[in-house]
């Protein structure tokens, strides 16, 4: 029987003070679907998480040091824990998998590119021109050379695509779906948003400039959710945005330089322009950036007929 289409028999029965506690006229209310949603993916991600353990350590991947293929690993295990979590909250609900925000019947491919280069790579590569111009940033010289460079991209374009699928899904498809149902969309993408900069907090080198940019980049991944309807042009922008900051300018994400990066970067100012240990993420100029892409966004896409969180109808618009 599908939940979301069960509804009292008898409204005047005893019961019903007990009944609306769990349900609504279109079945169990959202914060219960949320809690079942949390404890199973709770459960998997730990599962996930203790056969992705293992299989780096039976590949040898250094556990003392940053390493790209235990952090490809611990990436998949997240999204894969999402995906199963949020099939089976699906079948629950007599809904389709592609309804959460990954639908795959219509090819989420040009989406995915142009968030990745308009919405990702362009405006970080605009970004550390203007700290140029302002002699904040210097790009520094190629340190990699021949087949280094192409094996470096790829590894890290592997890696941020995952870093991607699996932040994107697990903040940004069923979770603030089933949010949206029951407080509204931009209330739940605040909630959501706030979140996801929360566990940003224990990045190394990450400051409270660069917890905020994470905040405002989650509501840009918002709204671009609330006007395609689906999570492939934020998982493009998310993996675009990463990949340029990490592999091709070589900067910090998050407060971490990671090894193979393709430019050797440096910095010089105060903290609050440069983003310091952060990396650019951590500038005044990314905050205002992003809050001028996700207005620019807002007004020149069209809200879609299949956007999916919307707070109404089980999620559907």
């Amino acid at each position: 029987m599908d939940p979301q289409n069960v509804v009292p028999e008898n409204p005047s029965s005893p019961h019903k003070g007990i009944l609306v506690i769990f349900l609504n006229q279109r079945g169990l209310r959202a914060g219960w679907r949320l809690l079942i949603f949390a404890a199973l993916l709770v459960v998997m991600i730990n599962v996930f998480g203790v056969m992705a353990f293992l299989l780096s350590a039976a590949l040898g991947f250094p556990t003392g040091t940053f390493s790209p293929g235990r952090q490809l690993l611990v990436e998949m295990s997240a999204f894969l824990a999402a995906l199963v979590v949020t099939w089976v909250m699906s079948k629950i609900e007599g809904r389709k998998l592609g309804d959460f925000g990954l639908p795959l019947k219509h090819s989420g491919g040009p989406s995915f590119v142009r968030g990745y280069l308009l919405w990702g790579f362009v405006p970080l590569s605009l970004l550390l021109l203007t700290m140029r111009v302002l002699h904040l940033f210097y790009f520094g010289s190629v340190v990699l050379h021949q087949f280094q460079i192409f094996y470096w991209a790829a590894v890290w374009g592997l890696v941020f695509l995952f870093v991607a699928l699996a932040e994107e899904y697990l903040f940004r498809a069923y979770a603030l779906s089933t949010l949206a149902d029951g407080l509204g969309f931009w209330p739940a993408a605040v909630i959501l948003a706030a979140l996801f900069a929360y566990i940003h907090t224990g990045n190394p080198g990450e400051t409270r400039m660069g917890i905020i940019g994470t905040g405002v980049f989650a509501l840009f991944a918002s709204a671009t959710i609330r006007r395609t309807g689906n999570l492939w042009l934020a998982v493009g922008a998310h993996a675009g945005w990463d990949w340029a900051q990490s592999y091709f300018y070589g900067v910090s994400d998050s407060g971490l330089q990671v090894p193979g990066h393709l430019m050797d970067p440096r910095i010089s100012g105060p903290d609050w322009l440069t983003g310091g240990s952060a990396g650019p993420e951590g500038s005044v100029f990314t905050l205002v950036l992003l809050m001028v892409m996700t207005g620019v966004f807002l007004v020149v896409y069209k809200r879609t007929p299949e956007a999916f969180a919307v707070g109404s109808n089980g999620g559907h618009s």
